[in-house]
């Protein structure tokens, strides 16, 4: 299993990878993910900690109650890509 930087670095090579229109919304969708990890659970970005308490669909929730509101398409994109690049 990755560790949080490990996956947030490939999953972020990867979409650069692609030709993708408005790419950089995907990255702030990061930028404010990673903003509600540190100021809710700071341990989430360390080591495994994140693919270990959470699954996907559980963090997307859980990322939600701290958001206050529904997720974008492109923090659902994030998250989704962050747990594929963990294994």
């Amino acid at each position: 299993m990755n560790t949080y930087s490990k996956s947030k670095q490939l999953y972020i090579a990867d979409h650069l990878s692609k030709n993708l229109a408005e790419s950089e919304r995907r990255l702030n969708a990061l930028k404010a993910i990673e903003k509600a990890m540190k100021n809710n659970d700071p341990d989430l970005m360390t080591g495994v900690e994140m693919f270990v308490k959470f699954n996907k669909t559980r963090f997307a929730e859980q990322y939600e109650i701290w958001k206050g509101s529904s997720l974008s398409g492109a923090e659902k994109s994030v998250i989704l890509g962050l747990f594929k690049f963990s294994n």
